[in-house]
């Protein structure tokens, strides 16, 4: 594998900028200024932030940006702008000097460095330049060489190495590298999996801020699999017929209106940006009642993503991944093209970010907005007793971006309906990461060992048994942000002796008065968010409900490292009192972080939410048991939760749907 291809494959993989073929869609560029205090920096304002701090000496030798974005105004500054009305512009930056770690906050209005704190002993989450590295240094040890001989490589052209979060760092001996694990595979004859040939047994550990080899791991050969998967069009048989074309469109045009990072459809409206972290960054989500705009929610976005496998061996054990904290689903987003991931008709945006010296990154087309018919009806009743019949249709607005995290493409979909509620949807795709093993079939004698952590895929070739656990953080402001959050406990009630019935139940609600994670049994009750001023027609405290999805929690033992920095598993919810600074559920720096942060380290203070903003965190858990059907690509599979209105509205908000139009009335 050439130097030139290895870059571009990188580059590729985490995001960046790549020539494709010219697309047809409707694209909105990136805003050339600011005009709603939410935007993200502008190319303009990344060039000025970076300047500010190579004037102020915080930019100069090897110091070089980890991230760089919009700091955000204070929440009631932000509630209270006018369109219109000045806009005090402001950057934060994470920056990795020869010192370590520093976090700088700059006033773009007045141009001057405002605030430089340095961090300590935490490491940032990885620049592509360190994973650039980090895929060639091993090629220069010789000890990695000889790893390579016993196996009969001597091409290191055709070897791919993976730069990998290390997990967990408690030696003090490693206190202050920057360090990476590093196996690699065998991309030859590789077109588009580089996954099938894995070279196991081998992995460098490498510090990056040294440039140097630390130790080369080798657990003795393994017989590379036979077979160079493909799962390219003219690899696959071929064997079903083109089908006639099905699509979505918009032959009168579509109903989104885009204006700079702002967005409206239907009754709802919100703004988007994309961080390097986080990915998409929904705030301000309001819906049109008969004109008046009431909130839903201040801010939605990922927080954290958690992976672990399930294997022991040393070149796996370690692989317990932050997908957000140590790589950013931003930093990651790739481009959405038009009829594959999205429909012909969905509006892209492109948008920017800050590279490692202050540059400005454009990512074309990494996220759509397109709306859809769910061929459902939003509400129907056929009535027999008089023979009337109503029935509305339903359609969507989605909102996705997809993050590539090595061998996984997740799509990120936020999708909102006619009838107020919101679905939060995470989708799975890509690649099993693969481990070599001796067992060609299982009837092999080495079978039963060589499967006990994950499936046999294909000959030689296993797939590890994992985990996936997304936490998302919902900062809901329900008719403003004094809210309450409310369990409506089902309760069985006995009834009298004497009647047909024995027993019912009823429901019994109890508002949280403190923050932490939500220990009662999901099943148990419903779980609401409520105003504590507003009340509808009826009297009943508006609110929303959360409808739990996927709800699966982390097994791993409390004291395991791996689990010890990702306590935001051990539940599925979690209540915070609203804090701006605590965006992370892992903690602001989780690469090789050995300590309990986040989530569990900041609710530990009990610290009161009842009728006041809070914030409500949501982790769709599930366990990946893989399939031979996962080989050599993944179906996707879907995961999520729904927020929906509960007496937040003094009716169906969905009568005014207007009545399908008949095309049979149009043909005669």
């Amino acid at each position: 594998m050439t130097g030139s291809f290895l870059r571009r494959l990188l580059v590729g993989l985490c995001g960046l900028a790549v020539p494709l073929p010219a697309l047809a869609e409707e694209r909105v560029p990136a805003p050339a200024a600011a005009t709603h205090p939410m935007d993200a920096l502008t190319a303009e304002e990344i060039r000025a932030a970076a300047a500010i701090l190579r004037r102020e000496g915080r930019l100069d030798g090897g110091a070089r940006i980890v991230s760089l974005t919009l700091d955000e105004p204070a929440k009631a500054t932000v509630r209270a702008w006018t369109p219109g009305a000045p806009i005090a512009r402001r950057a934060f930056g994470v920056v990795l000097t020869g010192a370590g770690l520093g976090e700088a906050r700059i006033d773009l209005a007045a141009g001057r460095l405002a605030e430089w704190k340095p961090v300590g002993n935490r490491q940032s989450s990885l620049l592509v330049e360190e994973m650039l590295g980090a895929s060639e240094l091993p090629k220069r040890d010789p000890r990695w060489q000889d790893a390579m001989r016993r196996r009969g490589i001597t091409d290191f052209a055709t070897v791919f190495c993976l730069p990998l979060a290390v997990g967990p760092e408690a030696d003090p001996a490693m206190a202050g590298r920057r360090l990476l694990n590093v196996p690699c595979v065998d991309t030859t004859g590789a077109v588009n999996n580089l996954w099938g040939r894995p070279i196991e047994g081998v992995m460098a550990t490498v510090d990056m801020a040294a440039g140097t080899v630390l130790s080369v791991t080798d657990l003795g050969v393994v017989p590379p699999p036979p077979e160079t998967p493909s799962h390219a069009y003219a690899e696959s048989s071929r064997y079903r017929p083109a089908p006639k074309p099905v699509g979505i469109s918009a032959p009168q045009g579509g109903n989104i209106r885009v204006s700079g990072g702002q967005v409206a459809w239907d009754n709802w409206s919100f703004h988007v940006r994309l961080e390097p972290r986080l990915g998409t960054v929904l705030s301000l989500i309001r819906y049109d009642d008969h004109g008046t705009a009431r909130d839903v929610a201040y801010q939605l976005s990922a927080s954290e993503m958690f992976v672990p496998y399930m294997d022991p061996a040393p070149t796996w054990s370690f692989r317990a991944y932050m997908d957000v904290g140590e790589y950013g689903f931003g930093a990651l987003a790739t481009q959405l093209r038009p009829g594959h991931d999205c429909p012909d008709s969905a509006t892209y945006l492109d948008l920017v970010i800050a590279d490692a010296k202050g540059e400005p990154v454009g990512q074309r087309g990494v996220v759509c907005l397109f709306e859809r018919p769910t061929g459902d009806p939003v509400w129907r009743h056929d009535e027999l007793v008089n023979g009337s019949v109503e029935t509305r249709p339903n359609t969507e607005l989605v909102v996705r971006m997809a993050p590539v995290v090595g061998n996984y493409d997740y799509l990120v979909d936020t999708v909102f309906d006619r009838a107020g509620s919101i679905d939060v949807r995470l989708g799975a795709y890509g690649i099993d990461a693969t481990k070599g093993v001796a067992a060609a079939s299982l009837s092999d004698a080495s079978a039963a060992a060589d499967t006990a952590t994950g499936t046999l895929v294909a000959p030689r070739l296993l797939a590890v048994n994992h985990d996936h656990y997304m936490a998302f953080r919902l900062d809901l402001d329900v008719d403003g942000p004094d809210n309450r959050f409310v369990a409506d406990r089902y309760a069985v009630r006995r009834l009298p002796e004497g009647g047909t019935r024995r027993s019912l139940w009823a429901v019994r609600s109890e508002a949280m008065e403190t923050e932490g994670p939500v220990t009662l049994p999901l099943g148990a009750a419903q779980f609401r968010v409520e105003s504590a001023t507003r009340r509808n027609r009826l009297g009943a405290p508006t609110s929303y409900q959360i409808l739990p999805g996927h709800t699966a929690t982390s097994l791993l033992a409390k004291d395991d490292p791996i689990q010890r920095r990702a306590g935001f598993t051990d539940y599925t919810m979690w209540t915070s009192a609203y804090a701006a600074d605590e965006k992370y559920a892992s903690g602001d720096y989780p690469n090789q972080n050995p300590d309990v942060d986040g989530l569990p380290r900041w609710t530990a203070a009990k610290r009161p939410i009842r009728d006041r903003d809070l914030v409500l965190w949501y982790t769709v858990g599930f366990r990946h048991v893989p399939r031979s059907e996962d080989w050599p690509a993944m179906p996707g599979l879907w995961h999520g939760f729904r927020l929906r209105p509960f007496n937040f509205f003094d009716r169906n908000p969905a009568l005014d749907v207007p009545p399908a139009a008949d095309p049979r009335r149009a043909e005669r």
